[in-house]
């Protein structure tokens, strides 16, 4: 066989194992959730003020390994995008256009865990524990990888693309740090402590987690009872 045919032939076979592992990605990254979980409704009156909230929230890094009750987690997604008018449809969190380029996922030693705002609900999907992988990805930082729930902001600026164009990415960003900050103000009230995590592979940590491809995730946001 000529050194031609040989280096087409090594070509080929170089192209068909790429498009597989690609193939394999996309399919991975669009595995479907299994159950869906309606979430107690939302408390709206707590016994913390806003200003206390504000003064005694700090980044906490240790946590104690009990895992947290889905009350508590539905009332963390519920601070990040839960619907707060329902005549509208509109967020806790604002949103350029009120388009809502984000979606909130949550990651448990057993489960992937993704917010439906409507209807206050979640679905889940059981899984291996994820987040040692997912602290691989964010420059190994303990936080991730100790702490009972770690919630991933993931974003997906086309949403944003066909009414503001060359700024969507921005705007993306700008709604990540709106419902953020929700979060860690609500964990606050829970007696939760919680860090977001922004030196993350987002690429990486999507596919990990199989979220569709338009999304990446922006902020890994780790929460627990503080240690």
């Amino acid at each position: 066989m000529k050194r031609r045919e040989v280096l087409a032939m090594l070509a080929a076979s170089a192209l068909v194992e790429v498009t597989e592992v690609a193939t394999s990605e996309a399919q991975a990254a669009q595995a479907p959730f299994t159950d869906e979980v309606e979430l107690a409704k939302p408390n709206t009156t707590g016994s913390v003020t806003l200003e206390d909230a504000i003064q005694r929230r700090r980044s906490v890094r240790s946590f104690k390994p009990e895992p947290l009750p889905i009350e508590s987690i539905g009332q963390l997604f519920w601070a990040g995008q839960g619907i707060t008018n329902p005549d509208n449809g509109r967020r806790a969190a604002p949103s350029a256009g009120a388009l809502y380029a984000l979606e909130l996922y949550a990651v448990t030693a057993t489960q992937v865990l993704h917010y439906l705002p409507q209807g206050h609900r979640v679905e889940t999907r059981d899984s291996a524990d994820l987040r040692p992988k997912l602290r691989s990805l964010a420059v190994d930082q303990a936080s991730v990888g100790n702490a009972p729930l770690v919630i991933a902001v993931a974003a997906d600026p086309g949403r944003l693309k066909q009414r503001y164009g060359g700024r969507a990415n921005l705007y993306a960003d700008l709604e990540v740090g709106h419902a953020t900050q929700n979060i860690l103000l609500q964990a606050v009230t829970l007696g939760l402590g919680a860090v977001t995590v922004g030196a993350v592979d987002g690429p990486k940590a999507s596919r990990a987690l199989k979220l569709p491809q338009a999304q990446t995730i922006v902020y890994l946001i780790p929460v627990g009872v503080p240690a």
